[in-house]
């Protein structure tokens, strides 16, 4: 989901006022520097004052007005929401001949703020005009005097060539922001990039070291009975971890890049849950863990990718038995919702602090939480499993509390 770009994130504030002093110094032209909805970022001062702030909201626009002296006309309104989501400078004519200017601020093809300038008028102020005008508004006629002498006197021409101006500078400032922005997030990104391949690495020895020891504890007592039939199991269940690992890092390059195919057929979640608690209970045996099931036996079968299915259980499963101390108790249970089927796995481990509990679902996220030291997974494996928990239209989340354990949930659609 893409995050909506601002003005006051790309540039500093105090960057936009500095910008105002000096443009008003130049040009003796007051600005004031908005966000995309209009709201001022910068300091509103004569003539703008006058103006009655930047109208955002009901009134739709961004032209400057004041209310009591500015009838809303609905043809015009619509026409300035047409011309604000274009990226040149917007001109609206008010009451008493002022031209009002808003230069769009654009980074991205997106919106992301606006300079403004007002009120201008092309020749000397009528003054009893003013007058008059302040007294049909509701306002003392010398209201209008201090609102007619703060006024701007230039040409329509000088009006569109000074929007044209903020229209370019500003948005030279805020695209060179954004670039920056843009090239810290590529380095960022590239060292968690680089974390993850040693994360990667690192879990991938792992279990290859356990194969190597135990077929060379073999090799070298020279495939005596008892010792083979001790390591050559070990050497194959960690063979099996191996490939899992491999495989789920081919499977989520497959469904980032939109090439993984689901499966999908009529399938009991009972079978597969059976299949994935009889792949585990091993581990759990080594571990001391007690692994209990309790299935609801009344939910229909769903359409999904049983191998999938299978992994995202074994998956959780693992990291339940791993990541809880010696002698804990391990629970897949399962229900039916109107949604749909709600497997769960629960576990009386350590727990996982709030902040993390969004991010172990991602790559980079479990990087992030295994550099600051805590451990949920041993690669990707909650990666994969969000992955296919979204593909077969579901979710996946997990519900913890710190030193009374862990209840990962995903929900499949029926």
């Amino acid at each position: 989901m893409e995050t909506q770009l601002k003005l006051a994130e790309l540039v500093p504030v105090a960057t936009l006022g500095r910008l105002r002093m000096l443009f008003k110094s130049v040009t003796g032209v007051p600005v004031v520097f908005t966000d995309g909805e209009g709201v001022p970022l910068t300091d509103i001062e004569e003539p703008l004052k006058y103006c009655g702030g930047l109208v955002c909201g009901d009134y739709g626009t961004l032209c400057l007005r004041r209310r009591k002296w500015d009838v809303p006309e609905p043809a015009v309104e619509a026409a300035l929401r047409e011309e604000r989501e274009g990226d040149k400078p917007i001109q609206h004519h008010c009451r008493g001949g002022f031209r009002d200017a808003a230069a769009p601020i654009v980074v991205a093809d997106e919106t992301v703020g606006y300079a403004v300038f007002a009120r201008s008028l092309p020749a000397e102020p009528d003054l009893e005009k003013f007058r008059q005008l302040a007294v049909e508004g509701g306002m003392s006629p010398e209201v209008g005097e201090q609102v007619a002498h703060a006024a701007l006197v230039m040409p329509r021409e000088r009006i569109a060539e000074v929007a044209e101006f903020l229209h370019i500078i500003a948005g030279l400032i805020a695209r060179a922001a954004y670039d920056s922005i843009q090239a810290q997030k590529i380095l960022e990104l590239q060292e968690l990039r680089d974390s993850l391949i040693h994360m990667i690495v690192h879990d991938l020895r792992t279990p290859l070291t356990s194969i190597m020891g135990g077929l060379q504890t073999v090799v070298d007592t020279e495939y005596e009975s008892e010792i083979t039939q001790e390591f050559v199991p070990t050497a194959l269940s960690s063979a099996d971890a191996l490939l899992e690992m491999v495989n789920t890092l081919l499977d989520i390059n497959k469904m980032e890049s939109g090439e993984m195919k689901l499966g999908l057929a009529p399938v009991e979640f009972a079978a597969v849950a059976q299949a994935a608690l009889e792949q585990v209970k091993g581990l759990a045996r080594e571990h001391n863990h007690e692994l209990v099931s309790e299935l609801d036996p009344t939910c229909p079968a769903i359409r999904a990718d049983e191998d999938k299915l299978r992994r995202v259980a074994i998956n959780l499963l693992g990291n339940a038995i791993k990541f809880t101390p010696g002698g804990g108790h391990i629970r897949l249970t399962s229900r039916c919702t109107q949604e749909g089927i709600i497997f769960s796995v629960s576990d009386d481990g350590p727990g996982i602090p709030e902040e993390d509990r969004a991010r172990i679902f991602e790559k980079f996220g479990q990087v992030q939480s295994r550099q600051e030291g805590h451990k949920y997974s041993t690669g990707l494996g909650l990666t994969f499993c969000k992955m296919v928990a979204e593909a077969h239209g579901g979710r996946i989340w997990v519900d913890s509390e710190l030193g009374k354990g862990s209840t990962f949930s995903v929900l499949l659609p029926s």
